[in-house]
Protein backbone atom coordinates (compact mmCIF):
# COMPACT_ATOMS: atom_id res chain seq x y z
CA UNK A 1 0.00 0.00 0.00
CA UNK A 2 1.75 3.12 -1.17
CA UNK A 3 -0.94 5.74 -0.59
CA UNK A 4 -0.48 7.53 2.68
CA UNK A 5 -3.21 10.15 2.67
CA UNK A 6 -5.83 10.02 5.38
CA UNK A 7 -8.50 10.28 2.71
CA UNK A 8 -7.77 6.74 1.53
CA UNK A 9 -8.62 5.14 4.88
CA UNK A 10 -11.50 7.55 5.52
CA UNK A 11 -13.13 6.65 2.23
CA UNK A 12 -12.49 2.94 2.73
CA UNK A 13 -14.20 3.08 6.13
CA UNK A 14 -17.15 4.94 4.59
CA UNK A 15 -17.50 2.35 1.84
CA UNK A 16 -17.32 -0.53 4.32
CA UNK A 17 -20.03 1.18 6.36
CA UNK A 18 -22.28 1.31 3.29
CA UNK A 19 -21.70 -2.41 2.69
CA UNK A 20 -22.49 -3.21 6.33
CA UNK A 21 -25.76 -1.32 5.84
CA UNK A 22 -26.67 -3.61 2.93
CA UNK A 23 -25.11 -1.99 -0.14
CA UNK A 24 -23.05 -3.93 -2.65
CA UNK A 25 -19.40 -2.97 -2.81
CA UNK A 26 -19.36 -2.94 -6.62
CA UNK A 27 -22.11 -0.30 -6.59
CA UNK A 28 -21.31 1.71 -3.46
CA UNK A 29 -17.57 2.10 -3.96
CA UNK A 30 -17.56 3.56 -7.51
CA UNK A 31 -20.09 6.19 -6.45
CA UNK A 32 -17.93 7.23 -3.50
CA UNK A 33 -14.76 7.26 -5.59
CA UNK A 34 -16.38 9.41 -8.26
CA UNK A 35 -17.01 12.15 -5.68
CA UNK A 36 -13.75 11.73 -3.79
CA UNK A 37 -11.33 13.83 -5.84
CA UNK A 38 -8.65 11.18 -5.23
CA UNK A 39 -6.01 10.45 -7.83
CA UNK A 40 -5.64 7.19 -9.71
CA UNK A 41 -3.18 5.63 -7.26
CA UNK A 42 -5.25 6.54 -4.21
CA UNK A 43 -8.45 5.27 -5.86
CA UNK A 44 -6.72 1.96 -6.51
CA UNK A 45 -5.57 1.89 -2.87
CA UNK A 46 -9.12 2.44 -1.61
CA UNK A 47 -10.43 -0.32 -3.88
CA UNK A 48 -7.82 -2.76 -2.60
CA UNK A 49 -8.57 -1.90 1.03
CA UNK A 50 -12.32 -2.30 0.63
CA UNK A 51 -12.34 -5.45 -1.46
CA UNK A 52 -9.46 -7.02 0.44
CA UNK A 53 -10.94 -6.47 3.90
CA UNK A 54 -14.33 -7.75 2.73
CA UNK A 55 -12.91 -10.77 0.94
CA UNK A 56 -10.63 -11.75 3.81
CA UNK A 57 -12.93 -10.82 6.68
CA UNK A 58 -12.89 -14.36 8.05
CA UNK A 59 -9.09 -14.42 8.16
CA UNK A 60 -8.96 -10.96 9.73
CA UNK A 61 -11.47 -11.87 12.43
CA UNK A 62 -9.56 -15.08 13.16
CA UNK A 63 -6.39 -13.01 13.65
CA UNK A 64 -8.06 -10.26 15.71
CA UNK A 65 -10.27 -12.34 17.99
CA UNK A 66 -7.60 -13.54 20.46
CA UNK A 67 -6.08 -10.05 20.65
CA UNK A 68 -9.26 -8.13 21.44
CA UNK A 69 -10.28 -7.95 25.11
CA UNK A 70 -13.87 -7.56 23.97
CA UNK A 71 -15.72 -10.02 21.68
CA UNK A 72 -15.60 -8.67 18.13
CA UNK A 73 -19.37 -8.90 17.86
CA UNK A 74 -19.76 -6.44 20.78
CA UNK A 75 -17.47 -3.78 19.38
CA UNK A 76 -18.90 -0.60 17.91
CA UNK A 77 -19.33 -1.24 14.17
CA UNK A 78 -16.95 1.51 13.08
CA UNK A 79 -14.28 0.23 15.47
CA UNK A 80 -14.61 -3.31 14.11
CA UNK A 81 -14.41 -2.00 10.54
CA UNK A 82 -11.27 -0.07 11.41
CA UNK A 83 -9.66 -3.10 13.06
CA UNK A 84 -10.35 -5.21 9.99
CA UNK A 85 -8.99 -2.47 7.75
CA UNK A 86 -5.81 -2.14 9.76
CA UNK A 87 -5.42 -5.91 10.03
CA UNK A 88 -5.73 -6.26 6.27
CA UNK A 89 -2.94 -3.73 5.75
CA UNK A 90 -0.74 -5.44 8.32
CA UNK A 91 -1.26 -9.01 7.14
CA UNK A 92 -1.99 -8.74 3.42
CA UNK A 93 -1.60 -5.17 2.18
CA UNK A 94 2.17 -4.87 2.31
CA UNK A 95 1.98 -1.69 4.40
CA UNK A 96 4.70 -0.98 6.95
CA UNK A 97 3.39 -1.74 10.45
CA UNK A 98 3.84 1.75 11.87
CA UNK A 99 2.04 3.32 8.90
CA UNK A 100 -0.83 0.82 8.95
CA UNK A 101 -1.45 1.39 12.65
CA UNK A 102 -1.04 5.15 12.60
CA UNK A 103 -3.21 5.73 9.52
CA UNK A 104 -6.00 3.49 10.85
CA UNK A 105 -5.97 5.18 14.26
CA UNK A 106 -6.09 8.56 12.50
CA UNK A 107 -9.12 7.52 10.47
CA UNK A 108 -10.94 6.43 13.65
CA UNK A 109 -10.19 9.80 15.26
CA UNK A 110 -11.36 11.73 12.19
CA UNK A 111 -14.56 9.67 12.18
CA UNK A 112 -15.40 11.13 15.60
CA UNK A 113 -14.42 8.10 17.68
CA UNK A 114 -11.28 9.43 19.34
CA UNK A 115 -12.26 7.66 22.55
CA UNK A 116 -11.86 4.33 20.74
CA UNK A 117 -8.63 5.21 18.96
CA UNK A 118 -6.48 3.93 21.81
CA UNK A 119 -8.21 0.55 21.74
CA UNK A 120 -7.69 0.25 17.98
CA UNK A 121 -4.05 1.24 18.41
CA UNK A 122 -3.47 -1.39 21.11
CA UNK A 123 -5.09 -4.28 19.23
CA UNK A 124 -3.30 -3.51 15.98
CA UNK A 125 0.06 -3.19 17.73
CA UNK A 126 -0.48 -6.59 19.31
CA UNK A 127 -1.31 -8.00 15.88
CA UNK A 128 1.81 -6.47 14.33
CA UNK A 129 3.90 -8.10 17.06
CA UNK A 130 2.14 -11.48 16.96
CA UNK A 131 0.74 -12.35 13.52
CA UNK A 132 -1.30 -15.56 13.40
CA UNK A 133 -0.11 -19.03 12.53
CA UNK A 134 -2.38 -20.37 9.81
CA UNK A 135 -3.30 -24.04 9.39
CA UNK A 136 -1.43 -25.98 6.71
CA UNK A 137 -3.74 -26.39 3.67
CA UNK A 138 -2.19 -29.77 2.86
CA UNK A 139 -2.69 -31.17 6.37
CA UNK A 140 -5.95 -29.40 7.27
CA UNK A 141 -7.62 -28.03 4.14
CA UNK A 142 -10.94 -27.27 5.85
CA UNK A 143 -9.25 -25.51 8.77
CA UNK A 144 -7.15 -23.46 6.36
CA UNK A 145 -10.17 -22.60 4.21
CA UNK A 146 -12.22 -21.29 7.14
CA UNK A 147 -9.33 -19.20 8.55
CA UNK A 148 -6.66 -18.06 6.09
CA UNK A 149 -8.99 -18.89 3.19
CA UNK A 150 -11.77 -16.76 4.72
CA UNK A 151 -14.76 -18.89 3.70
CA UNK A 152 -17.77 -19.68 5.94
CA UNK A 153 -17.77 -23.22 7.33
CA UNK A 154 -20.95 -24.23 5.50
CA UNK A 155 -19.47 -23.18 2.16
CA UNK A 156 -16.26 -25.07 2.93
CA UNK A 157 -18.20 -28.22 3.83
CA UNK A 158 -20.16 -28.09 0.57
CA UNK A 159 -17.07 -27.44 -1.54
CA UNK A 160 -15.13 -30.21 0.17
CA UNK A 161 -17.94 -32.67 -0.52
CA UNK A 162 -18.08 -31.66 -4.18
CA UNK A 163 -14.42 -31.14 -5.00
CA UNK A 164 -12.29 -32.97 -2.45
CA UNK A 165 -9.38 -31.43 -0.49
CA UNK A 166 -7.28 -30.30 -3.47
CA UNK A 167 -10.27 -28.86 -5.29
CA UNK A 168 -11.39 -27.02 -2.16
CA UNK A 169 -8.02 -25.31 -1.77
CA UNK A 170 -7.92 -24.39 -5.47
CA UNK A 171 -11.45 -22.96 -5.37
CA UNK A 172 -10.75 -20.89 -2.25
CA UNK A 173 -7.58 -19.49 -3.79
CA UNK A 174 -9.50 -18.57 -6.95
CA UNK A 175 -12.29 -16.94 -4.92
CA UNK A 176 -9.75 -14.81 -3.07
CA UNK A 177 -7.85 -13.67 -6.16
CA UNK A 178 -8.40 -10.17 -7.51
CA UNK A 179 -10.94 -10.47 -10.32
CA UNK A 180 -10.09 -9.83 -13.94
CA UNK A 181 -12.05 -7.22 -15.86
CA UNK A 182 -13.68 -8.99 -18.80
CA UNK A 183 -15.29 -7.26 -21.76
CA UNK A 184 -17.76 -8.87 -24.15
CA UNK A 185 -18.26 -7.59 -27.67
CA UNK A 186 -21.85 -6.65 -28.49
CA UNK A 187 -23.06 -8.90 -31.35
CA UNK A 188 -23.73 -7.00 -34.53
CA UNK A 189 -21.77 -3.96 -33.38
CA UNK A 190 -18.28 -5.22 -32.60
CA UNK A 191 -16.08 -8.30 -32.61
CA UNK A 192 -13.50 -9.40 -30.10
CA UNK A 193 -10.69 -9.07 -32.64
CA UNK A 194 -11.88 -5.60 -33.59
CA UNK A 195 -11.97 -4.54 -29.93
CA UNK A 196 -8.50 -5.97 -29.33
CA UNK A 197 -7.16 -3.95 -32.27
CA UNK A 198 -8.93 -0.79 -31.06
CA UNK A 199 -7.55 -1.20 -27.55
CA UNK A 200 -4.05 -1.93 -28.82
CA UNK A 201 -4.12 1.26 -30.90
CA UNK A 202 -5.12 3.19 -27.79
CA UNK A 203 -2.30 1.63 -25.76
CA UNK A 204 -4.66 -0.39 -23.56
CA UNK A 205 -3.32 -3.91 -22.93
CA UNK A 206 -5.86 -6.69 -23.42
CA UNK A 207 -5.92 -10.35 -24.42
CA UNK A 208 -8.52 -12.89 -25.56
CA UNK A 209 -10.37 -14.80 -22.85
CA UNK A 210 -10.18 -18.55 -23.43
CA UNK A 211 -13.73 -19.19 -22.23
CA UNK A 212 -15.71 -17.07 -24.67
CA UNK A 213 -15.17 -16.24 -28.33
CA UNK A 214 -16.58 -12.74 -27.82
CA UNK A 215 -14.69 -11.96 -24.60
CA UNK A 216 -11.39 -10.35 -23.76
CA UNK A 217 -9.50 -9.56 -20.56
CA UNK A 218 -8.61 -5.96 -19.86
CA UNK A 219 -5.21 -6.15 -18.20
CA UNK A 220 -5.36 -2.67 -16.69
CA UNK A 221 -7.35 0.53 -16.89
CA UNK A 222 -10.90 1.61 -16.09
CA UNK A 223 -13.41 0.06 -18.50
CA UNK A 224 -15.82 2.94 -17.94
CA UNK A 225 -13.35 5.21 -19.68
CA UNK A 226 -13.30 3.20 -22.90
CA UNK A 227 -15.23 4.54 -25.90
CA UNK A 228 -16.39 1.02 -26.83
CA UNK A 229 -18.03 0.59 -23.41
CA UNK A 230 -19.56 4.06 -23.35
CA UNK A 231 -21.23 3.62 -26.73
CA UNK A 232 -22.38 0.03 -26.12
CA UNK A 233 -20.09 -1.79 -28.54
CA UNK A 234 -18.69 -3.67 -25.54
CA UNK A 235 -20.02 -4.45 -22.07
CA UNK A 236 -18.33 -5.47 -18.85
CA UNK A 237 -19.44 -9.06 -18.28
CA UNK A 238 -17.79 -12.15 -16.85
CA UNK A 239 -16.88 -14.67 -19.53
CA UNK A 240 -18.92 -17.44 -17.90
CA UNK A 241 -21.97 -15.19 -17.69
CA UNK A 242 -21.47 -14.34 -21.37
CA UNK A 243 -22.24 -17.99 -22.20
CA UNK A 244 -25.79 -17.75 -20.85
CA UNK A 245 -27.63 -15.80 -23.58
CA UNK A 246 -26.21 -17.85 -26.50
CA UNK A 247 -27.11 -21.05 -24.62
CA UNK A 248 -30.81 -20.09 -24.81
CA UNK A 249 -30.56 -20.98 -28.50
CA UNK A 250 -33.01 -18.34 -29.69
CA UNK A 251 -33.12 -17.55 -33.40
CA UNK A 252 -33.40 -13.97 -34.68
CA UNK A 253 -37.00 -12.81 -34.24
CA UNK A 254 -37.83 -15.40 -31.56
CA UNK A 255 -39.74 -14.17 -28.52
CA UNK A 256 -37.76 -14.78 -25.34
CA UNK A 257 -39.10 -13.98 -21.88
CA UNK A 258 -36.46 -13.21 -19.25
CA UNK A 259 -38.12 -13.69 -15.86
CA UNK A 260 -35.45 -12.15 -13.59
CA UNK A 261 -33.94 -9.64 -15.97
CA UNK A 262 -32.19 -7.03 -13.82
CA UNK A 263 -29.70 -5.49 -14.27
CA UNK A 264 -30.04 -6.40 -17.95
CA UNK A 265 -26.76 -7.83 -19.19
CA UNK A 266 -28.22 -11.11 -20.39
CA UNK A 267 -31.46 -9.58 -21.70
CA UNK A 268 -29.42 -7.06 -23.67
CA UNK A 269 -27.20 -9.84 -25.01
CA UNK A 270 -30.27 -11.80 -26.17
CA UNK A 271 -31.65 -8.74 -27.96
CA UNK A 272 -28.28 -8.04 -29.57
CA UNK A 273 -28.31 -11.62 -30.89
CA UNK A 274 -31.60 -10.79 -32.64
CA UNK A 275 -34.27 -12.07 -30.27
CA UNK A 276 -37.34 -10.12 -29.24
CA UNK A 277 -37.10 -9.95 -25.45
CA UNK A 278 -39.73 -9.38 -22.79
CA UNK A 279 -37.68 -8.55 -19.69
CA UNK A 280 -39.57 -8.97 -16.42
CA UNK A 281 -37.98 -7.45 -13.32
CA UNK A 282 -39.57 -7.14 -9.92
CA UNK A 283 -37.57 -4.17 -8.63
CA UNK A 284 -38.18 -0.81 -10.35
CA UNK A 285 -34.58 0.35 -9.93
CA UNK A 286 -33.22 -2.77 -11.59
CA UNK A 287 -35.87 -2.50 -14.32
CA UNK A 288 -34.54 0.99 -15.09
CA UNK A 289 -31.08 -0.54 -15.42
CA UNK A 290 -32.46 -2.99 -18.00
CA UNK A 291 -33.96 -0.12 -20.00
CA UNK A 292 -30.72 1.84 -19.79
CA UNK A 293 -28.80 -1.19 -21.02
CA UNK A 294 -31.14 -1.58 -23.98
CA UNK A 295 -30.63 2.04 -24.99
CA UNK A 296 -26.85 1.88 -24.63
CA UNK A 297 -26.64 -1.29 -26.71
CA UNK A 298 -28.97 0.08 -29.38
CA UNK A 299 -31.57 -2.71 -28.93
CA UNK A 300 -34.42 -0.80 -27.29
CA UNK A 301 -36.67 -1.70 -30.23
CA UNK A 302 -36.30 -5.41 -29.44
CA UNK A 303 -36.14 -5.31 -25.63
CA UNK A 304 -39.32 -4.43 -23.74
CA UNK A 305 -39.02 -4.13 -19.96
CA UNK A 306 -41.88 -4.49 -17.49
CA UNK A 307 -41.90 -4.24 -13.71
CA UNK A 308 -43.51 -7.40 -12.43
CA UNK A 309 -43.12 -10.72 -10.65
CA UNK A 310 -41.44 -13.28 -12.86
CA UNK A 311 -43.52 -15.98 -11.21
CA UNK A 312 -46.59 -14.43 -12.88
CA UNK A 313 -45.29 -13.02 -16.18
CA UNK A 314 -47.62 -10.73 -18.17
CA UNK A 315 -48.07 -12.92 -21.24
CA UNK A 316 -50.36 -15.82 -22.20
CA UNK A 317 -49.21 -19.38 -21.70
CA UNK A 318 -47.40 -21.08 -24.54
CA UNK A 319 -46.57 -18.01 -26.65
CA UNK A 320 -42.83 -17.58 -26.02
CA UNK A 321 -40.26 -19.39 -28.10
CA UNK A 322 -37.86 -19.54 -25.16
CA UNK A 323 -37.51 -18.44 -21.56
CA UNK A 324 -34.48 -17.49 -19.49
CA UNK A 325 -34.44 -17.94 -15.73
CA UNK A 326 -31.22 -16.38 -14.48
CA UNK A 327 -32.41 -16.85 -10.95
CA UNK A 328 -31.56 -15.24 -7.63
CA UNK A 329 -29.11 -17.54 -5.86
CA UNK A 330 -26.46 -17.80 -3.17
CA UNK A 331 -23.88 -16.20 -5.54
CA UNK A 332 -21.09 -18.53 -4.41
CA UNK A 333 -19.80 -18.58 -7.99
CA UNK A 334 -18.99 -14.86 -7.98
CA UNK A 335 -17.14 -14.39 -4.70
CA UNK A 336 -14.20 -12.74 -6.47
CA UNK A 337 -16.48 -9.97 -7.71
CA UNK A 338 -18.94 -9.87 -4.81
CA UNK A 339 -16.70 -10.25 -1.77
CA UNK A 340 -19.50 -9.53 0.68
CA UNK A 341 -21.70 -12.34 -0.71
CA UNK A 342 -19.95 -15.06 1.28
CA UNK A 343 -20.99 -13.35 4.53
CA UNK A 344 -24.53 -12.45 3.54
CA UNK A 345 -26.03 -15.85 2.85
CA UNK A 346 -26.71 -18.46 5.51
CA UNK A 347 -27.23 -22.14 4.75
CA UNK A 348 -30.84 -22.00 5.86
CA UNK A 349 -31.54 -19.42 3.14
CA UNK A 350 -30.71 -21.88 0.38
CA UNK A 351 -34.08 -23.65 0.79
CA UNK A 352 -35.88 -20.31 0.28
CA UNK A 353 -33.83 -19.63 -2.83
CA UNK A 354 -34.58 -23.09 -4.20
CA UNK A 355 -38.31 -22.52 -3.75
CA UNK A 356 -38.08 -19.25 -5.70
CA UNK A 357 -35.94 -20.84 -8.41
CA UNK A 358 -38.48 -23.60 -8.91
CA UNK A 359 -41.39 -21.15 -9.00
CA UNK A 360 -39.65 -19.11 -11.70
CA UNK A 361 -38.87 -22.24 -13.70
CA UNK A 362 -42.49 -23.41 -13.49
CA UNK A 363 -43.59 -20.02 -14.82
CA UNK A 364 -41.01 -20.27 -17.59
CA UNK A 365 -42.23 -23.72 -18.58
CA UNK A 366 -45.81 -22.40 -18.75
CA UNK A 367 -44.75 -19.43 -20.89
CA UNK A 368 -42.99 -21.32 -23.70
CA UNK A 369 -44.62 -23.17 -26.57
CA UNK A 370 -44.18 -26.90 -27.21
CA UNK A 371 -40.75 -27.28 -28.78
CA UNK A 372 -39.53 -24.15 -27.03
CA UNK A 373 -36.63 -24.00 -24.59
CA UNK A 374 -36.10 -23.03 -20.97
CA UNK A 375 -32.59 -22.00 -19.97
CA UNK A 376 -31.83 -22.11 -16.25
CA UNK A 377 -28.73 -20.36 -14.94
CA UNK A 378 -27.40 -19.48 -11.52
CA UNK A 379 -24.05 -18.10 -10.42
CA UNK A 380 -23.45 -20.75 -7.80
CA UNK A 381 -22.45 -24.38 -7.42
CA UNK A 382 -24.44 -25.77 -4.48
CA UNK A 383 -26.07 -29.09 -5.33
CA UNK A 384 -29.38 -27.83 -3.98
CA UNK A 385 -29.51 -24.88 -6.39
CA UNK A 386 -28.15 -26.66 -9.46
CA UNK A 387 -28.69 -30.33 -10.23
CA UNK A 388 -31.28 -30.85 -7.51
CA UNK A 389 -33.39 -27.95 -8.79
CA UNK A 390 -33.33 -29.39 -12.31
CA UNK A 391 -34.14 -32.87 -11.05
CA UNK A 392 -37.08 -31.59 -9.02
CA UNK A 393 -38.35 -29.53 -11.97
CA UNK A 394 -38.27 -32.59 -14.22
CA UNK A 395 -40.18 -34.53 -11.57
CA UNK A 396 -42.86 -31.85 -11.42
CA UNK A 397 -42.98 -31.18 -15.16
CA UNK A 398 -43.20 -34.27 -17.36
CA UNK A 399 -43.57 -31.90 -20.32
CA UNK A 400 -39.89 -30.93 -19.98
CA UNK A 401 -36.75 -32.81 -20.95
CA UNK A 402 -33.07 -31.94 -20.67
CA UNK A 403 -31.75 -31.02 -24.11
CA UNK A 404 -28.79 -32.61 -25.82
CA UNK A 405 -26.68 -29.74 -24.46
CA UNK A 406 -27.49 -31.04 -20.98
CA UNK A 407 -26.12 -29.35 -17.90
CA UNK A 408 -22.84 -27.56 -17.34
CA UNK A 409 -21.13 -26.38 -14.19
CA UNK A 410 -18.28 -23.92 -14.58
CA UNK A 411 -15.75 -23.35 -11.81
CA UNK A 412 -13.55 -20.32 -11.09
CA UNK A 413 -10.43 -22.43 -10.48
CA UNK A 414 -10.91 -24.57 -13.59
CA UNK A 415 -12.46 -22.27 -16.18
CA UNK A 416 -11.21 -18.80 -15.28
CA UNK A 417 -14.69 -17.32 -14.97
CA UNK A 418 -17.49 -17.22 -12.44
CA UNK A 419 -18.98 -20.46 -11.13
CA UNK A 420 -22.03 -20.46 -13.39
CA UNK A 421 -24.40 -23.41 -13.75
CA UNK A 422 -26.40 -23.86 -16.97
CA UNK A 423 -29.19 -26.27 -17.82
CA UNK A 424 -31.15 -26.18 -21.09
CA UNK A 425 -34.54 -27.87 -21.18
CA UNK A 426 -36.98 -28.44 -24.03
CA UNK A 427 -40.75 -28.37 -23.68
CA UNK A 428 -42.05 -31.49 -25.33
CA UNK A 429 -45.81 -30.87 -24.96
CA UNK A 430 -48.36 -28.49 -23.51
CA UNK A 431 -49.00 -29.68 -19.95
CA UNK A 432 -52.68 -30.00 -19.12
CA UNK A 433 -53.70 -27.28 -16.68
CA UNK A 434 -50.96 -24.79 -17.62
CA UNK A 435 -51.90 -21.14 -17.44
Amino acid sequence: MTAGTGGVRDLALAALGRVDDGAYANLALPALLARSGLGVADRAAVTDLVYGSLRLRGALDHALRPLSHQPLERLEPLVLRALRLGAYELLFGGTAAHAAVAETVGAVTRAGRSGQAGYVNAVLRRLAASPPDWPDPAADPAGWATTRGSHPAWVVDEALARLGPDGLVALVEADNARPQVTLRATPGRASRDGLLAELAAAGVPARPHPLGADCLVLERGDPAGLAAVRDGRAVVQDAASALVAPAVGAAPGDLVVDLAAGPGGKAGHLAALGARVLAVERHPGRARMVRDTAIRLGVAGRLHTVVGDGRCPPLPAGVADAALVDAPCSNLGSLRRRPEARWRHRPEEVAELVALQLDLLQAAADAVRPGGTVLYSVCTWTRAETDEVVDELLRRRPDLAVSADGRRQLWPHRDGGDGVFLARLVKTAQLSGSR
